[in-house]
């Protein structure tokens, strides 16, 4: 499967931005790519008061997807009841896919004052893939991987939004995700400031395959049956420890 990578910039309007990813997904399209995931937030960033253009900009994503025959996996802020929803948005030729909503909110953008958090891991077939999503700061919690992993997940497709200044840590844990539940990890970040890590498809082992620092598109060829080949080579789920990890599900404040 063929999965590009979208390093995009989101400029001053969500009108704008879609301009410049439609103009990148086409361009994916042209280097043959099946899959395209997009950065978190992609069209607004947090200008929560422009999430009421987000309907329009994915009918404009769906209609592309339809002409095109491409998936794309885009991360949206979206209207949420009272308060708003980042997500990302799992479009399809036939439509929309599937929703996951970001499990893991993060205080440092002040997301927990103005989002809700999701409440379901969200995974699909995925031409010849199980493919879960994840959003950017989930990256931080390893249970959400492990999870997926444990449900036949051999794929991470991961919208973000994660700043330079923390980009060793985004590289160690993008590489640690895969390398220790053997899976194939595509994390796609913003290009512009403040966020601005590169964006990298990782293979079942951690190691990287592709690097994007600067605005485009790449496009990276991934084989569904590495992920199985190596967990059999290679068994680690069969060694856990269940019975040990009781601890996981204590709350922050337990004793």
């Amino acid at each position: 499967m063929n999965v590009a990578l979208v390093h995009l910039a989101t400029r001053e309007t969500p009108e704008a931005t879609l301009e410049a990813a439609l103009a990148l997904l086409e361009q994916a399209h042209r280097q043959g790519a099946e899959v395209a995931v997009l950065p978190e937030l992609f069209p607004s960033v947090y200008r929560y008061e422009e999430a009421h253009k987000t309907p329009g900009v994915l009918s404009a994503v769906a209609q592309f997807c339809k002409q095109s025959g491409l998936t794309v996996v885009a991360g949206v802020l979206e209207p949420h009841q009272d308060r708003y929803a980042n997500r990302a948005q799992v479009i399809g030729p036939e439509g929309l896919r599937a929703t996951y909503t970001k499990t893991h909110l993060i205080p440092a953008f002040n997301e927990p004052a103005h989002m809700t958090p999701g409440q379901d891991l969200v995974h699909l077939g995925l031409k010849g893939f199980q493919a879960g999503i994840a959003i950017c700061f989930d990256l931080r919690f390893p249970e959400l991987f492990r999870a997926y992993a444990l449900e036949g997940v051999d794929l991470f497709l991961i919208p973000s939004a994660w700043p330079m200044s923390r980009s060793y840590a985004w590289e160690l844990f993008c590489k640690a995700r895969a390398a220790e539940n053997q899976a194939y990890l595509i994390a796609v970040n913003h290009a512009e400031d403040p966020f601005g890590a590169a964006s990298l498809a990782i293979d079942p082992m951690g190691m990287e395959m592709l690097r994007l620092e600067a605005e485009g598109v790449g496009v990276v060829a991934l084989d569904p049956s590495y992920p199985a080949r190596l967990r059999q080579e290679f068994p680690v789920f069969p060694q856990r420890r269940p019975e040990l990890y009781a601890g996981l599900l204590k709350s922050p404040t337990s004793k």
